[in-house]
């Protein structure tokens, strides 16, 4: 079975220690991890919110592995809105010329909110243009600056765009997800650190198997714990349904061949 997470972290935050994890965690780290857990590949960002280097020497971290390791790494650009024209060629500059395969936003980068449509629209103009997919953090502690409902409304008129909802909205706005979801059909959503099987299902309930992605977030949360989650604890799956949310959802929504 092809596995992949979509959503986890590589390169340089102290706070991985804290967790014997190591920092920078790197390419051959994350091999060694995804061998042990029989991961096919993951989809990966630069760690820690806005960092001051604009994540650029993590993102080095990551164009390395992609380079090194294709088929098993696959790359977020992460940047900050409010650098206006510099963000936007930095989109392309990632994605074009060293192979990223998708975008991340997070509203504590650069303490912007999605309803700023003046920072946010060419940002995904940009990501439009380019065809590639954006994952936008949503809900926590400052689920108000990105909730679903938030990603819902820039979905509806960026219609071509792939949103990933990233955590489901979870924790504080996952009771947004399922009528998003419905609304928006460009829209599926990743589980990173989403441990909740009443969370996960109210979603596979109303909408169906396919637009929901496995994410680990790992370091923070195991990767082998998103794996097993959807393997032995979510007993109404059947086989296809399964199939789908561990692997065949991401291979379609980045475009990877079998």
């Amino acid at each position: 079975m092809l596995v992949y997470d979509a959503h986890g972290y590589l390169g340089n935050n102290p706070e991985f220690t804290k967790y014997g994890v190591p920092s920078p965690l790197g390419e051959y780290d994350w091999l060694k991890l995804m061998d042990k857990e029989g991961i096919t590949g993951a989809l990966v960002a630069p760690p820690g919110a806005g960092a001051k280097d604009d994540f650029r020497p993590d993102m080095e971290l990551i164009a390395k592995a992609i380079k090194n390791h294709p088929g098993r790494f696959y790359g977020y650009a992460r940047v900050k809105p409010r650098k206006g024209k510099t963000a936007t060629d930095e989109i392309r500059y990632w994605v074009q010329d060293r192979g990223f395969h998708a975008v991340k936003m997070n509203t504590m980068d650069d303490n912007y909110t999605l309803a700023d449509r003046e920072l946010i629209d060419p940002i995904l103009e940009t990501i439009q243009d380019l065809k590639v997919p954006v994952l936008i953090h949503t809900g926590d502690s400052h689920g108000e600056t990105c909730s679903p409902s938030m990603v819902g409304d820039l979905a509806s008129e960026f219609k071509d765009v792939t949103f990933i909802i990233g955590h489901m909205g979870y924790p504080g706005n996952e009771n947004e997800l399922l009528k998003v979801m419905i609304k928006s059909k460009n829209t599926v959503t990743e589980t990173a650190s989403v441990f909740r099987r009443a969370v996960i299902q109210n979603i596979l309930d109303g909408i169906g198997y396919d637009r929901v992605l496995m994410g680990s977030n790992e370091p923070y949360s195991p990767v082998g714990l998103a794996k097993s989650l959807f393997n032995e604890h979510m007993n109404s799956l059947t086989a296809k349904s399964r199939i789908a949310i561990l692997g065949e959802n991401f291979m379609r929504v980045l475009g990877v061949n079998k």
